[in-house]
């Protein structure tokens, strides 16, 4: 019994420290709906497994979630897709959303997800910039597979203002928009 204590006590020691990040007050969960592309991320799991044109759809599920079909072409240029569910972890507060990839027996299993927060979003949601409380997942969606450089300056200096470090977010190669990966303190300046 004592073991298991000195593990859960091992394993809360490790986990990253959590900062409290402000969300946007003025998102609208129905105009996150639809298609956008990822301009720019802290590369994750899924960035690992794509190498470019990453883009998301969103569309209403189930009991007030939303549904979020993930596309994206890996690095030998096969596709990639992959399917999760994000819902706000409380209504008043839809710009934290809870957002999970596990599905088992038909039942989307929240409490194995991750928190994420919108801190910003541009002028008629043309781009929106989110990301979790660790610091270590962040992303820039654009409804555009390129961004304007005063959106991607905008987008960034929100980032900062919550502490994410403009460094460690890598762009994303898009067909229609920039052809190699940069980090954006390379190029919001």
């Amino acid at each position: 019994m004592k073991r298991w204590r000195y593990l859960v006590f091992a394993a809360l020691a490790c986990a990253a420290p959590a900062r409290a990040l402000t969300p946007a007050t003025d998102f609208d969960l129905n105009r996150y709906l639809g298609t956008w592309y990822e301009f720019a991320a802290i590369p994750g799991f899924l960035q690992g497994k794509c190498a470019r044109d990453t883009r998301v759809e969103y569309t209403p599920a189930e009991n007030g979630a939303l549904a979020a079909q993930t596309r994206c072409t890996r690095h030998d240029g096969a596709p990639e897709s992959s399917e999760s569910r994000a819902r706000p972890l409380e209504p008043g507060v839809p710009g934290v959303l809870k957002v999970t990839a596990v599905n088992f027996m038909g039942i989307w299993w929240y409490p194995f997800g991750r928190e994420s927060i919108v801190i910003a979003v541009g002028p008629d949601y043309r781009w929106i910039a989110f990301g979790h409380p660790s610091l270590r997942y962040a992303r820039i969606l654009s409804r555009t597979p390129a961004l304007p450089d005063d959106a991607v300056k905008s987008a960034v200096a929100a980032l900062v203002a919550q502490e994410f470090d403009p460094c460690a977010l890598v762009t994303t190669p898009q067909a229609a928009g920039r052809a190699t990966a940069s980090r954006l303190c390379d190029i919001a300046r």
